[in-house]
């Protein structure tokens, strides 16, 4: 009875000396090794013909490295490129590892890129991406970095708050009718592309997943194209946004080295992007458009960060 006596003392002085007890730092007292656990954040956005979601399938890839020299963590290789893949549990999004990362007292810095890519020579400073000609099978390049602020992750604190951030950049565009012309007109595709010979518009090169930079791309003469599954009839109040992503660019130096085009009643109307735009990571540019039936013209242009179009959605995922 003394001994037990004893313990309850001992005890209770050990959790008077603190009011920040925590049952999860105790649990890992001991100082063994915590599996990581990650949460993304990451924006989303919805069109009828684009849509940017992680969802049941979805694949990322890991990159960890000590916090303190940049190395691979425990200088086992098999962290360059931890692959990670969603699955559905009560309709709640979760993560797969593989393999998992276990952590000790050094803390570590997590970069994480989507969509995932096997490769044997893994560069997280030079990932290939690439705008398809479809312009519908264009991936959505993502590059995740630690929110500032958070505590040390390590065994103590497994938990890294990631948050998932656009490399390319996405145009939308709005088409709509001027009051005075009639007619009935459809409108079938959208085209981007360089003028002939240009090179201001890229569509390869290496992202840079600690950065979000893309770099190593030379510009072309390939296009990338969104056809509509439905043609859209165009009228005076605009209709849905019509979305594609593009590699970001500085490079237009004068009208017309990059071009819009637009197919309507199977005629090709072209769009001159003006000189000095640029398109920058991560972010959406809404052009608003007149059509007249023989031209279009710039009615307004505006910037924005890349953020839904139908409200402003937030989806959390974790690793488990």
């Amino acid at each position: 009875m003394n001994k037990l006596l004893l313990f309850m003392m001992i005890t209770a002085s050990i959790f008077s000396c603190t009011n920040d007890y925590d049952p999860g730092l105790i649990e890992n007292s001991g100082m063994k090794e915590q599996p990581l656990r990650i949460i993304t954040k990451a924006l989303t956005t919805k069109s009828p013909n684009f849509m940017q979601e992680f969802t049941n399938g979805s694949v990322i890839g890991l990159h960890v490295v000590a916090e303190n020299t940049g190395n691979i963590y425990d200088s086992n290789t098999d962290y360059k490129n931890v692959r990670a893949e969603a699955y559905l549990v009560s309709n709640r999004l979760n993560w797969r590892q593989s393999p998992e990362i276990y952590l000790h007292e050094e803390p570590v810095t997590v970069y994480a890129y989507y969509p995932y890519q096997s490769q044997v020579d893994f560069d997280p400073e030079n990932i290939p991406i690439r705008i398809s000609p479809d312009a519908s099978l264009t991936k959505d390049y993502m590059y995740g970095i630690q929110a500032s602020g958070q505590r040390a992750v390590n065994q103590i604190s497994p938990v890294a708050l990631l948050n998932m951030n656009h490399t390319l950049s996405l145009l939308s565009f709005q088409l709509r009718m001027t009051p005075e012309t009639e007619g009935c007109f459809l409108l079938h595709a959208i085209q981007i592309g360089n003028k002939a010979g240009g090179t201001a518009l890229c569509f390869m090169g290496k992202m840079n997943i600690k950065t979000g930079n893309i770099r190593g791309c030379a510009g072309t003469n390939a296009s990338t194209r969104l056809k509509l599954n439905t043609p859209l009839m165009l009228k005076e109040i605009p209709g849905e946004p019509q979305q594609l992503m593009v590699i970001p660019t500085s490079r237009i130096r004068t009208d017309g080295d990059v071009e819009v085009l637009f197919i309507i009643n199977g005629t090709t109307f072209k769009y001159k992007v003006p000189a000095d735009t640029k398109w920058e990571k991560g972010k959406r540019y809404k052009y608003d458009l007149l059509f007249n039936g023989k031209e279009i013209t710039l009615e307004n242009v505006s910037t924005s960060g890349w953020l839904p179009v139908e409200g402003n959605m937030e989806k959390r995922t974790e690793i488990l």
